[in-house]
């Protein structure tokens, strides 16, 4: 099964670890080999839409090929333009939307896709900041007894007192 990652360029162009490459006289051709040299899109066999606002530049090539395809929204937002790119999908489950936009992430889940906010697609779910279950059994994050006694008194002066 190949996935189809949609990715809102905008998000993606304003993120730390791609500023260095935001300086590029050709924004799209430098986050399309930002996203190739990552391997960002994990599986050869899986696609990728870049969805830019407004209309493309004039004189410069959009990168295309290797599965990496670069769409403008032209009249509407970009937004908009992810909505319909996955309304219209044959099987949206296949679909990974990449935004960090609350609404682009809500509309794309009603529709069925799989969504992912930026940092989770260019670091990886390991890096992220959440905490598994298992985590918080490890001997590590166990506070001690002390530690403890400081919260709870913290606590109590905040809540009881």
């Amino acid at each position: 099964m190949s996935l189809q990652y949609i990715i809102d360029a905008y998000n993606l162009t304003n993120h730390p670890r791609f500023k260095a490459a935001k300086s590029a006289v050709n924004i799209q051709q430098s986050l399309a080999d930002f996203i190739r040299i990552n391997k960002l899109n994990g599986s050869k066999n899986n696609r990728v839409i870049l969805v830019f606002d407004g209309y493309p530049p004039s004189g410069q090539n959009t990168p295309e090929g290797d599965g990496l395809v670069c769409m403008f929204s032209r009249r509407i937002e970009a937004d908009e333009l992810i909505k319909k790119i996955v309304e219209e999908s044959a099987c949206p489950r296949n679909i990974i939307v990449v935004s960090d936009d609350k609404q682009v992430q809500l509309t794309s889940r009603l529709l069925h896709a799989r969504v992912r906010g930026v940092e989770e697609f260019i670091c990886g779910k390991k890096n992220n900041k959440f905490v598994s279950t298992t985590s918080l059994n490890s001997a590590e994050s166990r506070l001690t007894y002390s530690a403890m006694q400081k919260i709870n008194a913290e606590l109590k002066k905040l809540w009881l007192d």
